[in-house]
């Protein structure tokens, strides 16, 4: 089978997964938005009017100029290109667009780590034993920006709704994403599911309409259909009506304490609801310019409803993805953000176990492992369904050596996302060696730096799997990486900002890389 990719700049389309690249980082953009980028990409760099447009994404409808200028701003942020420097895509007054860089279209027998988690999670396995289903991007009827946040917010709540059902088996959001240009049917097959669920939602003024319907892939049939309309403050009120009937459809029983966390207090005034929403929208951007627009409007709500777990949360959520991705202005002002606004989140009544991965996260790294353990189960508790509750939990796991356990959440997340980050693979790859399967290990490190080349963490597994099975020149060339990457890179230094519980761990990374480093030298 060939995986096709159109590659320009720093930026790389993949064709099978659906997902555009930067600089290595997966970037979260609408199908469509995917769509007018390629549209670009395959245009072989000719002028394209604003009818080209139409008729190559929007396939000959009726689209406002409004509409195109907002896709086009959006296909330019994705891109790291902007209005002013126009490098990537170029507007030629009273003409059109022009697409600047050349782009190559590649097809390998290799297929790219997000196509590859795809079929081997998902495509290539039985159906789980659970109930099982995926929520596609619902689809919004207008091109207002309000409708936009609305579509993007009532996903990510019916999502989290869905996430702390134990009784259910649920698709990371991510890579419903990465599969919602697909049909019900070929999306199911993709991701290895029985149940699809999609939507459409029209805003007017205060008045909503939400149409839904659950789709048996399986059977070819729908089980489940339903239009509400409801004033636009009532939208968790009507989404507790979509989640209780979606789990009826598909004879998912809550267990004890379950309802209470599923229906949990919510924002029922309109300025608190348009503020959370476009801020959902803005987060899942996931650019540094926007995670500060969604903190913001998170911190608005936080202000506005003091009470509820809802504003610290996602405020933790933007300042612990700034640490991570290494964003932050000031790394340790980030890091303690977080945690302030972790432990505000978990101290509300109506927690939802969002704040508890980060907070997992956060007290790793100060290697209060105790904490660390105790944040991170409760995470998975509360979210059973949760990719990256059961993902950084793993990473907790596995630093605290408890690899057994760890190799189970680790597996689990990555059959929730399919289409996962390459994060994912480093911390299955870290698991698998402490478990003794090195081939396993290497072969999975090898598929992340596919996706993330310059990832340290990655190349120094790498390193240290070939010192570990006497492969003198692939420890020497795995050196030689890190070493591209920081000239100044130490194998003690390294070893001793892993946060490992063993001390033994520590030495033992720290031998095997200085190992790699003498035979780098020897050459």
């Amino acid at each position: 089978m060939k995986f096709k990719r159109i590659e320009f700049a720093d930026c790389c389309l993949d064709l099978d997964s659906l997902e555009l690249t930067r600089g290595g980082e997966i970037q979260a953009i609408e199908p469509q938005v995917f769509d007018l980028i390629r549209y670009f990409a395959e245009s072989d760099r000719r002028l394209l009017s604003r009818d080209d447009l139409i008729d190559g994404v929007w396939g000959g409808r009726i689209v406002s100029d409004a509409a195109i200028s907002t896709r086009i701003n959006m296909a330019r942020k994705a891109l790291g290109d902007d209005g002013k420097a126009q490098r990537i895509i170029k507007t030629v007054p009273r003409r059109g667009f022009r697409f600047v860089p050349e782009a190559t279209t590649n097809a390998s027998e290799e297929p790219p780590a997000a196509a590859s988690a795809a079929q081997g999670s998902g495509r290539n396995q039985p159906l789980p034993s659970r109930p099982s289903i995926v929520v596609m991007p619902i689809e919004s009827i207008s091109d207002s920006a309000e409708t936009r946040h609305l579509a993007q917010g009532l996903r990510i709540d019916i999502q989290n709704a869905l996430v702390k059902a134990s009784g259910l088996f649920l698709i990371a959001a991510g890579s419903a994403s990465a599969v919602g240009q697909h049909s019900a049917k070929e999306a199911a097959q993709i991701l290895g599911v029985q149940y699809v669920l999609q939507g459409q939602v029209r805003r007017s003024g205060n008045l909503v309409r939400y149409t839904a319907q659950l789709v048996d892939a399986v059977a070819g049939t729908i089980v489940w259909s339903e239009q509400y309309d409801r004033q636009f403050s009532e939208a968790f009120e009507f989404l507790d009506n979509v989640v209780s009937d979606v789990l009826t459809s598909m004879n998912v029983k809550l267990v004890s304490g379950e309802e209470a966390r599923i229906w949990h207090k919510t924002l029922s005034d309109l300025k608190s609801l348009e503020v959370f929403y476009r801020g959902i929208e803005n987060f899942f951007l996931m650019t540094k310019d926007s995670l500060k627009s969604a903190r913001r409007d998170f911190e608005r709500v936080a202000l506005y409803h003091p009470d509820l777990a809802l504003g610290p949360t996602w405020v933790a959520l933007t300042f612990w993805y700034e640490y991570q991705r290494g964003w932050a202005d000031s790394l340790e002002d980030a890091h303690l953000q977080a945690r302030d606004w972790a432990e505000k989140a978990v101290e509300c009544e109506d927690f939802d176990g969002q704040a508890h991965t980060v907070l997992s996260h956060v007290y790793l790294m100060e290697k209060e492992f105790d904490k660390a353990l105790e944040a991170g189960r409760i995470a998975v508790q509360s979210r059973p369904n949760c990719a990256h509750a059961n993902g950084f939990f793993a990473n907790v796991l596995h630093y605290c050596g408890k690899d057994t356990e760890a190799l189970r959440h680790i597996n689990l997340a990555i059959r929730y996302a399919p289409m996962h980050p390459p994060l994912f693979d480093s911390i299955l790859a870290a698991v698998s060696r402490a478990c003794g399967a090195l081939d396993d290990a290497k072969k999975v490190a090898e598929t992340a730096l596919r996706s993330k080349p310059t990832d340290l963490a990655t190349i120094a597994i790498l390193a240290v799997l070939s010192s570990e099975q006497g492969q003198r020149q692939l420890a020497a060339d795995y050196f030689k990486q890190l070493l591209a990457i920081d000239p100044k890179f130490s194998p003690s230094q390294y070893a001793e900002h892993q946060p490992y519980r063993e001390r033994s761990t520590v030495r033992d990374i720290a031998r095997q890389l200085e190992f790699a480093a003498k035979e780098y030298l020897k050459q």
